[in-house]
């Protein structure tokens, strides 16, 4: 019998203009077998799936919102809605509302200044939190450019909950995301993810044999030192993560994370990362140079002792 042939895979995920993550693992296949039908061990996919879950509604809203223009809200109903069936039913009535009022609303200040003046597409995902028979909300991130009461208005059902204009960090808006999955709006999966049909894939690509075994286990030890902040204040960051970074030569590391799987001796890394040229980028840079400033005094003076 012929023994299985492994090798390494790389996936990575292009949310926008900003973000991307990446998935490192190793794949098994028997020797005939087409190299597209490889699988990781049930142990890795399980890990992978795990990543993937929340991840993947994070790559949704990354690829389709901005922040500082658009909006993250939450929506009550003042008279509970009996099933999941119905609450949708009433959040797509409310968003017809809201498209015929973009339609014919002026051009906010975002458009004039970074769109040439046109309207924005109007994008909404949104996910419902509570089952049939309970408390129904629904998680909503909406582009931005109606006013607060004119969306309280065209809601009418109960309060708007908390409005915000969006904030992104180095990963893009997962705090806003984290706070959907801790309320249990992303236990059920995708296809109770909803939203308008404009809403863009974030680009995906895969790559099969680019990166070895032993670099992928070199690349575990490295994120094992940086999430234990090894040489954190000692060593430049721009070395600490020059093994990550060098990989992925337009972008910072944001964070990143390895498990090993016990029963096949193996590693799964999850790599998150934001562009060098956004604005989370230029602080990470101005802060990457006073660190390296602070490291040279530092190494002078003790050096002088």
């Amino acid at each position: 019998m012929k023994s299985m042939i492994e090798y390494s895979r790389e996936t990575g995920y292009n949310m926008g203009l900003e973000y991307c993550d990446a998935l490192l693992y190793r794949v098994r296949c028997k020797p005939k077998q087409r190299r597209a039908l490889g699988k990781p061990t049930s142990e890795a996919q399980a890990v992978i799936n795990e990543k993937n879950r929340n991840m993947n509604f994070l790559r949704s809203i990354n690829a389709n919102f901005l922040e500082g223009r658009d909006l993250f809200i939450l929506f009550t109903f003042r008279e509970n809605p009996k099933t999941r069936a119905e609450t949708k039913r009433l959040m797509d009535n409310f968003l017809r509302r809201v498209k015929r009022a973009w339609e014919k609303r002026g051009l906010s200040e975002w458009e004039i200044r970074h769109n040439k003046g046109k309207k924005l597409p109007f994008k909404c995902r949104y996910v419902i939190e509570g089952d049939d028979g309970k408390r129904m909300h629904v998680h909503t991130f909406m582009t931005g450019g109606l006013a607060w009461q004119e969306i309280k208005y065209l809601w009418g059902m109960a309060d708007v909950v908390n409005p915000r204009v969006l904030q992104g960090s180095k990963n893009g808006f997962e705090a806003a995301v984290k706070y959907v999955a801790k309320q249990g709006g992303l236990a059920k999966g995708e296809h109770h993810w909803y939203g308008t049909r404009n809403l863009v894939k974030p680009d995906y690509a895969e790559r099969n044999n680019q990166i070895s075994r032993e670099d992928i286990e070199e690349l575990a030890d490295v994120i094992e030192d940086i999430n234990a902040h090894v040489g954190e204040g000692v060593t430049p960051t721009e070395e600490r993560f020059a093994p990550i970074e060098e990989r992925y030569p337009n972008y910072y590391l944001a964070e990143a994370d390895a498990k090993y799987i016990e029963a096949f001796g193996e590693w799964v890394i999850h790599i998150k990362l934001y562009r060098k040229d956004t604005e989370a980028g230029k602080i990470e840079e101005n802060r990457r140079a006073a660190e390296l400033e602070q490291i040279k005094a530092r190494r002078a003076k003790f050096g002088a002792l």
